[in-house]
C-alpha cells in the first residue's frame, strides 16, 4: 500500500492536502502538533473531478483520491500528517502577524517533468540558503506539461493522455516527492491544457476538430480542478478558480487568466470573468497593507499572436488590472512566470508609487522545438532576457519602467524571496533567483533591450526592495 500527501494552502489556522492512494481500506489520517497538545481534528472526504472521462481513468491507475482540511489551528506552529505509521508530511502555519524574522517562499514555475531535476529541485528546496526554512512554495503557471510529450497513440483518449500526465508529476514520478515539501499555492497557464489554449494550433491536433479538442479541453479543465486547484483556498468568485490568501498583514491575490480565457477573436475577448476581475479590483482598493498579485503570465509584456497571447492583448481587462495596481493605498508585488527567463522590474505608477515585478521561469526548460518535433525530447531548450521598455497599451498616465534590477536566463531556476517588516507598515522583500543545477545564485545577466538598470547593479541575481503606503 502507499499513499501519498501533498499539503497545499495554510494560513494562520487552517490547512489543506491533496491525498492520493493505492489503499483499498479506510486511511488513517491524523495531524499532530510537532510539539505536542491536542490532535487538531482533520476533515477526510473522498475527492474526484467530477467528470467521468477523468474519474474513469484514475480509477483505472488502482488510485483513490481524498481532501483533507483542518481549521481551528494555532498560528506559526509546527505540524505533522502523516498516514497511519507512515512518514510525517511537516507544515507551518502562518503567524498572526508578519515575524521580524520574516517568512520565505518558493516561487516557481514551468517544470517540464521528463528531465528528471526532481532531485536538484527537492535539494535546493530544502537548503533554500541564505532564505530557509521556507514556509510555502507558489507554483504560477505550467506546472504541468500536458501537451509536450510523445504522440499518443490513436487508441489513447485525451482524457487518458491527460490524467497519465497528472499522474507523473503527482504519483509516480520523483516530482511528487518535490510537491510533497511544504505547502503549495497554484496557479496556471496554458500548457495545462495546450499551447496558447484557448486558441487553435496549426501544429497541436488536440486544439483541432470539434470531438478531439472538446475531450482535451474538457479532461484539461477537469483534471486542473482536481490535482491543482483543489491545493488552493476556496475561489473568490463563483464558477471561478481565483482566490485570495493572508499571510498577515500581507494580502495576496491569484487570478486566474486562462482557465475562464476565451477565444481572441470574439465580440468582447476576456482573460477571466467579470466576477473575478470585479473581486480582484475590490481587493487591491480595501489594501491595509501592501500587497501580493499572482499571474500565470507576466503583466509587463509585449502583445502576443495567434501563435501566443499575452494580458495586452485584451485591452479592456488589461487596463482595468494596472489602474487597480495603480490606485491601490499601498505598493504592490507582482508575480509571475512562463516567459523562459526570470527578472525583477520595478515601475512608477505617478506620484512616487511602486509596482514591482518579479518573474520567475523556467524550473526545467522544455525541450528545443527541433527535440519535439523529432520525438526525441532530449534537449533543453533556453530562454532570452527580453521586455518592452514602454507600457504596451494605450492608457492615460500609463506605468512607466523604472528600472531592472537584475535577471537570469538560466534554464533551471526557481526564485526565494523573504518577506519581513519594515518601519510605518512597510514591507522589506529580500529576494533571488537559484539555479537548481549548481545549486547557487545565478549571475545577473543584462537584458536583450536597453532598459533603464537599477544602480548600483548586483553582480548576482539578489536584492531587496521595500514595499510602502502610498501618499
Amino acid at each position: 500500500m502507499a499513499t501519498r500527501i501533498i499539503p497545499g494552502a495554510i494560513s494562520s489556522t487552517t490547512a489543506r492536502a491533496l491525498v492520493l492512494t493505492d489503499a483499498t481500506a479506510n486511511l488513517a489520517l491524523r495531524l499532530e502538533a510537532v510539539a505536542g497538545g491536542p490532535a487538531p481534528a482533520i476533515k477526510l472526504l473522498e475527492h474526484d473531478a467530477g467528470e467521468p472521462l477523468v474519474d474513469q481513468h484514475v480509477r483505472r491507475a488502482g488510485l483513490r483520491m481524498f481532501l483533507a482540511e483542518a481549521s481551528g489551528l494555532t498560528p506559526g506552529t509546527d505540524y505533522h500528517l502523516r498516514e497511519g505509521g507512515g512518514p510525517p508530511v511537516h507544515f507551518k502555519t502562518f503567524a498572526a502577524q508578519l515575524p521580524k524574522e520574516g517568512v520565505s517562499l518558493a516561487l516557481a514555475s514551468c517544470y517540464y517533468e521528463a528531465f528528471g531535476r526532481d532531485r536538484d529541485y527537492l535539494r535546493s528546496l530544502h537548503a533554500a540558503p541564505g532564505f530557509g526554512p521556507l514556509a510555502a512554495k507558489l507554483l504560477v503557471g505550467d506546472n504541468v506539461y500536458v501537451d509536450v510529450g510523445r504522440a499518443p497513440t490513436a487508441d489513447r483518449s485525451g482524457a487518458e493522455e491527460t490524467v497519465g500526465r497528472y499522474l507523473q508529476y503527482y504519483w509516480r514520478g520523483g516530482y511528487a516527492d518535490v510537491l510533497s515539501y511544504l505547502p503549495t499555492f497554484c496557479l496556471w497557464d496554458d500548457h495545462e491544457l495546450w499551447n496558447n489554449y484557448p486558441e487553435r494550433q496549426i501544429f497541436l491536433a488536440r486544439s483541432l476538430g470539434d470531438a478531439v479538442r472538446a475531450n482535451y479541453e474538457t479532461s484539461g479543465l477537469a483534471a486542473l480542478r482536481l490535482f491543482q486547484a483543489s491545493l488552493n483556498p476556496p475561489p473568490i468568485a463563483r464558477g471561478g478558480l481565483s482566490y485570495q490568501f493572508e499571510i498577515p498583514p500581507i494580502s495576496c491575490f491569484a487570478l486566474d487568466l486562462r482557465a475562464g480565457r476565451t477565444l481572441f477573436k470574439t465580440a468582447s475577448p476576456r482573460m477571466t470573468s467579470e466576477g473575478e476581475l470585479a473581486a480582484f479590483e475590490r481587493w487591491a482598493a480595501g489594501l491595509r497593507a501592501p500587497g501580493i498579485a499572482i499571474f500565470g503570465q507576466p503583466l509587463w509584456i509585449e502583445k502576443g499572436s495567434w501563435m501566443d497571447y499575452h494580458p495586452p492583448d485584451f485591452a479592456a481587462q488589461y487596463a482595468r488590472i494596472w489602474r487597480a495596481l495603480a490606485t491601490a493605498p499601498f505598493d504592490v508585488l507582482v508575480m509571475s512566470g512562463d516567459v523562459h527567463h526570470s527578472r525583477l522590474l520595478e515601475f512608477d505608477v505617478g506620484g512616487g508609487r511602486r509596482v514591482f515585478e518579479l518573474v520567475s521561469s523556467p524550473a526545467c526548460m522544455i525541450p528545443t522545438i527541433e527535440s519535439i518535433a523529432a520525438q526525441a525530447f532530449d534537449v533543453q531548450d533556453r530562454g532570452a532576457i527580453t521586455f518592452p521598455l514602454r507600457f504596451p497599451g494605450a492608457a492615460a498616465g500609463a506605468p512607466r519602467l523604472a528600472g531592472y534590477h537584475f535577471g537570469t536566463d538560466q534554464n533551471n531556476t526557481i526564485c526565494f524571496l523573504r518577506l519581513a517588516p519594515g518601519e510605518g507598515g512597510a514591507i522589506a522583500v529580500e529576494t533571488c533567483f537559484f539555479d537548481l543545477v549548481t545549486k547557487t545564485v545565478c549571475p545577473n545577466e543584462r537584458p536583450k533591450v536597453q532598459a533603464p538598470l537599477v544602480s548600483p547593479q548586483s553582480r548576482w541575481c539578489k536584492g531587496e526592495f521595500v514595499l510602502r503606503r502610498r501618499g
